[in-house]
């Protein structure tokens, strides 16, 4: 089966998307079925809620963060509602 490659702009990594508080270039946000979308720069890899490799060239992914992405919350809650912008310099 043929699947998309994910879009590779901000549009695609909006509502729902949170930055790894230890690796700032991966985005983790959350698609249907409770699949997560992980983007490192150009790579991408869909896993599941435990973390297990679906597709993609990335290859791995933080099996906590996928869970944590991958549950239900509401909508607009607060800590799903914006990509977290944190500057790599710290």
């Amino acid at each position: 089966m043929a699947v998309e490659r994910p879009a590779e702009n901000a549009e695609r990594a909006a509502d729902g998307t949170i930055r790894h508080p230890l690796n700032h270039a991966a985005l983790y946000s959350r698609e249907e079925d409770s699949m997560v979308l992980v983007t490192m720069g150009r790579r991408w890899g869909r896993f599941r809620p435990n973390g297990a490799w679906i597709e993609g060239p990335l290859f791995e992914a933080d099996p906590e963060m996928c869970l944590w992405v991958s549950s239900p919350r509401p909508k607009d809650h607060h800590r799903l509602s914006r990509i977290l912008e944190i500057s790599a310099e710290r």
